[in-house]
C-alpha cells in the first residue's frame, strides 16, 4: 500500500486523480464557527470537530470548507473493488483524504484567482453543459424502450443457434513424466493393472494435479490451449481419439511427456436457452441500441430540416488555393490521370486564370508524351488552338499536332560525330509561381 508520504511524490498524479472522481462529492461549505469550535487566548480560532453531523465526521479542513466522512467514502467507492479494503485501513484512509484535500486546496485556488471568468473556461463550461445535457436525452429516450420479452430473447435464440453451440469436447487426466523412456515405463505397469490415481500421485511430476488423478478438465477441439499445460495439439489430438478409458502412448507435450485417459466425451451441442438468456439479452440490448441511435439521429435530421452543401465543405478544406497552387499540386501527382484530372479541376475552378492555359495545353502533352493516348490528345490540341492559336503555347500544341506521333530521332548524326539530335517533344511551359498567376502565353 502506498503511503501519503510516498503518494505525495506523484504530485500532478494525485491532483488529475482527485479532481476526476470526486466530481459531486462535496459536502459543502460549513460555518467557521459551529459545535465544538474552540479558541486560544493569544491565537487565532481553530475550528475542531466538536460532534458528528449528518455527513458523518469532519475528517479534514480546508479554508472554511470541511470535508466528511461521506465524501471520503464516495470517493472510495468509485476505486476498483480490489483495493476498496486497504483504502479502508487507516493508512489507506489517510491517502483518501489528502487527495480530497490537494483537489480542494486547487479548487480554492481557482475560484480566488478569478478562473470562473476566464474566458476559455466559460466555453469548456458551456461545451461541458451541452455535452452533458445531449448525452442524458439520449439516455432517456433509451429508457423509455421496453424491455426484451423473453417472447423476443427465445427468437433471437432459436435464430442464432450456432452463436451458442459448444464444440465437442473430452474431459482429460494426466501424468506428467520428464521422458519418452519414464512414460513407457508407467504406461506398462497401468497396462498390467496399476490404479490409475495412486500413480498419478506417485509418479506425476505435475504437482497441480498429481493430487486429484491428474484431472485437466475439458479440453476443447476447436482450441489447442490445454489448461495446466498450455498450447500442446498433439495432447488435443489424442484426445479425441484415444478410446475412452484407456490409457494413451506417450504424447510429447510443450515440455515434458504425457499418458492421457479421456473420462468423457460430448459432441457439439447447443448451450439451454436458460444458460444463456442473460447473454442474449445484452447482445440484443447493445444491438438495439445501435439501431435506435441511428434511427434517432435520422428522425431528427428529418425533423430539423438538416442540409449539408458539400460544395461548401470542399470550399472549407481548401479555402485559400489559388491556381498556382492548384497547377503545382497537379505536377506532382503520383500518376499522369491524376495529374489530368488535377488539372481539369484548374481549369473548372479559375477558368480566366492565365495558369489555366497552361493547364489546358498539359493535359495535351501528358495524353501525348506519358500515356501515348494521341487520340484524346490531338483533341486536347485541337481545342487549344481554337482558342489560343496565335500563343506561344499554341505553337508548341501546333507543333506536337505534328511530331507527336513520330519515332524519336537518332542519339549519334549519320557521320557519328556523336551530337544528340533534338528531343521531338516541345518544352513544357514553365511552373507560375506560387500564389500568383503568370501572364497568359
Amino acid at each position: 500500500m502506498t503511503s501519503p508520504r510516498a503518494a505525495s511524490v506523484s504530485f500532478v498524479a494525485t491532483l488529475v486523480l482527485a479532481a476526476l472522481v470526486i466530481a459531486g462529492c462535496s459536502g459543502g461549505p460549513h460555518p467557521e464557527k459551529g459545535p465544538g469550535a474552540s479558541s486560544k487566548a493569544s491565537g487565532a480560532k481553530v475550528w475542531q470537530p466538536g460532534r458528528p453531523d449528518t455527513m458523518g465526521p469532519v475528517v479534514a479542513i480546508v479554508g472554511s470548507r470541511h470535508i466528511t466522512r461521506h465524501e471520503v467514502d464516495s470517493l472510495i467507492a468509485t476505486a476498483p473493488v480490489g483495493i476498496q479494503a486497504q483504502l479502508r485501513e487507516e493508512e489507506g484512509y489517510k491517502e483518501a483524504v489528502n487527495r480530497l484535500v490537494t483537489q480542494e486546496i486547487f479548487y480554492q485556488a481557482a475560484k480566488r484567482s478569478g478562473v470562473e471568468q476566464d474566458s476559455a473556461y466559460q466555453a469548456q463550461l458551456k461545451q461541458s453543459a451541452k455535452d452533458l445535457m445531449l448525452r442524458r436525452y439520449y439516455e432517456i429516450k433509451l429508457a423509455a424502450l421496453p424491455e426484451i420479452s423473453d417472447d423476443s430473447s427465445r427468437a433471437y435464440y432459436s435464430a442464432h443457434q450456432e452463436d451458442f453451440s459448444v464444440l465437442p469436447r473430452a474431459r482429460v487426466r494426466h501424468i506428467q513424466l520428464p521422458t519418452k523412456a519414464k512414460a513407457l515405463e508407467v504406461r506398462k505397469a497401468l497396462v498390467k493393472g496399476a490404479l490409475w490415481d495412486a500413480t498419478a500421485a506417485k509418479r506425476s511430476t505435475d504437482l497441480a494435479t498429481k493430487d486429484n488423478g491428474g484431472l485437466l478438465g475439458w479440453v476443447t477441439q476447436g482450441s489447442p490451449m490445454v489448461t495446466g499445460i498450455g498450447n500442446a495439439p498433439s495432447i488435443r489430438d489424442a484426445a479425441f481419439k484415444a478410446p475412452i478409458g484407456d490409457v494413451s502412448q506417450p504424447i510429447k507435450g510443450p515440455k515434458f511427456w504425457h499418458l492421457i485417459r479421456v473420462d468423457e466425451r460430448e459432441d457439439t451441442a447447443v448451450q439451454p436457452y436458460d444458460t444463456v438468456k442473460d447473454r442474449i439479452v445484452t447482445r440484443m440490448k447493445l444491438e438495439r441500441r445501435e439501431k435506435y441511435g441511428d434511427a434517432l439521429t435520422d428522425s431528427l435530421r428529418q425533423f430539423y430540416n438538416v442540409t449539408v452543401f458539400d460544395d461548401s465543405i470542399r470550399a472549407a478544406v481548401a479555402p485559400n488555393k489559388t491556381a498556382g497552387d492548384l497547377f503545382k499540386e497537379a505536377q506532382a501527382a503520383a500518376t499522369p490521370l491524376a495529374r489530368i484530372e488535377l488539372y481539369r479541376k484548374l481549369v473548372k475552378e479559375f477558368p480566366s486564370d492565365s495558369v489555366s492555359v497552361q493547364a489546358r495545353f498539359m493535359i495535351g502533352f501528358t495524353y501525348a508524351e506519358e500515356l501515348s493516348e494521341y487520340d484524346a490528345a490531338r483533341k486536347e490540341f485541337e481545342d487549344f488552338i481554337k482558342t489560343y492559336g496565335d500563343t506561344e503555347l499554341g505553337a508548341s500544341a501546333k507543333w506536337m499536332l505534328e511530331n507527336m506521333e513520330k519515332p524519336a530521332p537518332p542519339l549519334e548524326d549519320d557521320d557519328g560525330t556523336g551530337k544528340g539530335s533534338d528531343k521531338k517533344q516541345a518544352p513544357p511551359p514553365p511552373a507560375p509561381k506560387s500564389g500568383s498567376s503568370t501572364r497568359s502565353p
